[in-house]
């Protein structure tokens, strides 16, 4: 794409935008330098941009574009090692002391602060002292550069009438054929160079998929752009994320943050645009997160002080945002916008002197405009207070719609959505994707099929079923998944488990020892299946469909057919007879070999050893159902397997002596829950949880509420009633 013609409209009606109107505030005036660019891309289309600007800016053989340096630096940790090498001071003994260390931004002082309350570090300092009057002058200083990850510089094209290259403008350096600016960044923003941030974001590219999903399956027509284009008020969308289903969706997923969505209950753009801007660690550690959140729920009466109304009435009368701070300035304090922005500058970057200078000229701009003396003073002491912190609101307004167009896709188009989810998930994403699947849409993860599973997840979008994938499947590599799609798209389905294994093996010509006897490079050109990939794909459920098995336990006759096919019997270790008829067992041989597969707890728990002793003293319940706030105080009794046991440590405050208690993460299939034991609990109960992970528990539990988590959790009771299978 080449830009050959731009023209200009004017217009005296006001154009309205989610950001702000900022007039000419952020091109390059009174406040010195250019605003940042910041562009983000499909993850895999980010070398083409910047293949693209190169190719735009350097014409005629001038070098115009070229990226930006950084540096790391010596901080405290890294300063303390360093030195402690040269003096051949024990690495152990140093590692050991940095370990302590829990803030590696600490500066000089803050050494010597945690050495007063911590007699190991003081130790330290006291036996070698040299060592820290050695790093006094060192910290914080470059250590090593390198090249930043997405920004590009573009040099003007000519200076003073004359050609010029970036050459001119900074020293340059060559790093594996990329030029590379010796300046850092900020540096570079001092001389008033653009730069370009051109960012690579996955879920971009997972958008556009969804998209092309939605609009080849339901024929929408949609496009990004039409979504951002139109009022961005979808009633459905909002009432997902107020309800907490937020998995997958931009800036929006994370448990802190749905936790706050919760308690804000968004209902426009502009609540996720102030989301997007507070939920950070200053304005969370601030409590400005919470301030907002009361002033939309009315709890508490937005204020405005003189001349701010203007600024922060879509903000409940709260400084959100840097574009706020530079229209208060200009609004009360009579500045320029450009000086409003030179403002939010320098108070993003501490530069104290500047900052001071300029209070002056606000307070005497305010008495001008008729501000009260006390309402400017107040004013600049909150512009003073949260300048540093506060988010771009362009920025913020970005990530808002990009979240919105997510929610959008979920709450419409819900199996395309979590088609692309599930696709691009990791495996510890994929449980509670899953859940939330169940909880919020009409689409249905079903287990593989082995006539319609494919390489990727395959969605059926007449029935919203998403059939798991063959590659998911445990040592079921692509090649393997290939090879079988291959067979079946140029012969037909398979019709049996044996009929699979005489057409998939017909080049083998092989008869196996055992599940995992190996194939020689010849035998895995020959086919790259082997008989290990045959048993998982049947423990997956791959062929319960064309076998008719109606029940999980009908998986050994399929497993007994595929062992004499191939040549060999089943061994009575790997499939106990006490075993094979339990329908847990085999939800659990699908779950190890595919992470998919459905347990019917409550069925294991009303055939447990211990559930007369529970008996009346507490009913069943689903990990679900303890999340309810009915449950909080209430025991219950719970069946599900432990995918996590946990250890941790912290000081009692009775006793100050260090305890130990155990974190236990319980699943029961696409729901997942906490189980806490406390000291004096897991003592008695450490020998029983001992090799327990993976394993089926039974127990007795209280639901309790959990600041932590935002919601209930599994406190283990006195008088421990535990069962492991």
């Amino acid at each position: 794409m080449k830009i050959t013609n731009v023209k200009q409209f004017n217009t005296k009606q006001p154009v309205k935008v989610l950001d702000c109107f900022v007039d000419s505030g952020y091109v390059k005036a009174e406040h010195g330098s250019l605003p940042d660019v910041d562009n983000d891309f499909e993850s895999s289309r980010r070398q083409d941009v910047k293949e693209y600007v190169e190719r735009r800016y350097n014409h005629d053989g001038k070098q115009r574009v070229f990226s930006a340096g950084t540096f790391t630096t010596l901080k405290a940790k890294a300063v303390i090692k360093d030195v402690a090498r040269t003096m051949r001071i024990s690495p152990s003994l140093v590692n050991y002391l940095t370990a302590i260390f829990e803030d590696d931004k600490a500066d000089y002082t803050d050494i010597f602060k945690l050495a007063a309350t911590n007699r190991k570090v003081a130790k330290f300092v006291h036996d070698y002292p040299q060592l820290f009057e050695n790093i006094r002058t060192l910290m914080f200083q470059p250590r090593s550069s390198s090249v930043h990850a997405s920004a590009l510089l573009v040099t003007p094209d000519e200076m003073d009438g004359e050609d010029v290259e970036c050459f001119d403008f900074v020293p340059i350096k060559k790093i594996d054929d990329v030029l590379v600016s010796e300046n850092s960044g900020y540096d570079l923003d001092e001389l008033g160079l653009l730069k370009n941030d051109c960012l690579a974001t996955k879920e971009l590219s997972k958008l556009h998929q969804t998209f092309d999903l939605v609009n080849e399956h339901y024929h929408a027509n949609l496009t990004m752009e039409g979504v951002v284009e139109s009022d961005l008020a979808d009633a459905r969308s909002y009432e997902l994320l107020r309800q907490g289903y937020t998995q997958n969706v931009f800036q929006l997923s994370s448990r802190g943050m749905t936790k706050f969505l919760v308690e804000m209950q968004p209902s426009t753009i502009h609540d996720l645009i102030a989301a997007n801007a507070l939920f950070r660690p200053a304005t969370l550690e601030n409590g400005s997160t919470e301030a907002y959140v009361d002033r939309k729920k009315g709890l508490v009466a937005p204020t405005y002080l003189w001349g701010t109304y203007n600024a922060l009435k879509d903000t409940f009368g709260l400084i959100t945002y840097q574009e706020q701070v530079a229209q208060i300035a200009c609004e009360v304090g009579g500045f320029s916008l450009g000086e409003g922005v030179k403002l939010v500058k320098f108070i993003s970057k501490k530069k104290t002197e500047k900052i001071q200078a300029m209070r002056d000229k606000f307070l005497k701009g305010a008495k001008q405009n008729g501000c009260p003396i006390e309402d400017a003073i107040e004013i600049w002491q909150q512009i003073e207070a949260c300048g540093s912190y506060l988010f771009n609101k362009s920025h913020a307004t970005a990530y808002a719609v990009t979240s919105y167009i997510g929610a959008f896709l979920k709450a419409q188009y819900p199996t395309a959505f979590y088609t692309v989810a599930l696709e691009w998930a990791d495996d510890k994403e994929l449980i509670p994707i899953m859940s939330e699947m169940e909880a919020c849409s009409v689409a249905k993860v079903v287990a593989p099929d082995i006539n319609k599973s494919a390489l990727n997840f395959y969605t059926d979008y007449e029935t919203n079923e998403i059939f798991w994938s063959l590659s998911r499947i445990k040592m079921v590599g692509a090649k393997a998944v290939d090879w079988i799609i291959n067979e079946r798209n140029k012969n037909g389905e398979f019709t049996s488990i044996v009929n699979f294994i005489e057409r998939v093996f017909k080049y083998k010509l092989k008869k196996y020892q055992y599940w995992d006897d190996p194939d020689n490079e010849d035998e895995v050109q020959r086919c790259p299946v082997n008989a290990r990939h045959v048993l998982n794909l049947i423990l997956a459920g791959c062929f319960d469909k064309i076998e008719h098995a109606y029940s999980v336990v009908e998986r050994y006759a399929i497993v007994e057919k595929a062992a004499e096919c191939l040549g060999f019997e089943i061994k009575q270790k790997d499939f106990p007879e006490d075993l094979r008829g339990k329908h847990y067992f085999w939800s659990q041989q699908q779950i190890k070999v595919s992470g998919l597969g459905a347990i019917d707890y409550k069925r294991i728990y009303d055939n447990s050893a211990i559930k007369d002793q529970i008996r009346g003293r507490a009913s069943y319940s689903s990990l679900k159902d303890t999340l309810s706030d009915d449950k909080d105080g209430r025991k219950v009794a719970v069946a599900a397997t432990i995918v996590e046991i946990e250890e941790k440590k912290f000081t009692s405050k009775k006793t100050g002596e260090q305890e130990t208690f155990c974190k236990l993460t319980l699943q029961q299939n696409n729901d997942m829950g906490e189980l806490v034991i406390w000291p004096e609990e897991y003592r008695n109960a450490r020998g029983v949880l001992q090799g327990a992970k993976n394993k089926l528990i039974i127990c007795m539990a209280l639901c309790r509420y959990s600041e932590y988590i935002g919601h209930n959790n599994l406190q283990m009771t006195r008088n421990n009633l535990i069962e492991i299978i």
